[in-house]
């Protein structure tokens, strides 16, 4: 490996997370946008835990569905936006945005 790559280990990580993340964003879908009791999370991964999050990161909701596209009723959740991620293990699916009416 020339020594240019070996002292920069932080940037090449960087680029890793990067690529990774993007693939996630990818992976998840809402519909319907925006919503007011139901929602249904399509996902690539066979099953996880869905976390609707609040923007200043309290969670709002969580449910673990075993198998997507997974229906979840939020008609207890106020009105706002919410941020949705798909827990699996240690693999988190992260995030698309959701706004209930």
């Amino acid at each position: 490996m020339p020594k240019s790559l070996l002292s920069k280990p932080v940037v090449i990580a960087l680029i890793s997370l990067m690529t990774i993340t993007t693939a996630a964003l990818a992976a998840i879908k809402v519909a319907p946008r925006p919503t007011t009791d139901s929602v249904t999370i399509h996902s690539e991964t066979k099953k996880g835990e869905v976390i609707l999050s609040h923007p200043d990161g309290t969670i709002a909701f969580l449910r673990n569905c075993l198998k997507f596209p997974c229906q979840i009723d939020i008609s207890a959740l106020s009105r706002g936006e919410y941020d949705v991620m798909i827990r699996n293990g240690t693999d988190i699916q992260h995030m698309v945005g959701l706004y209930k009416e």
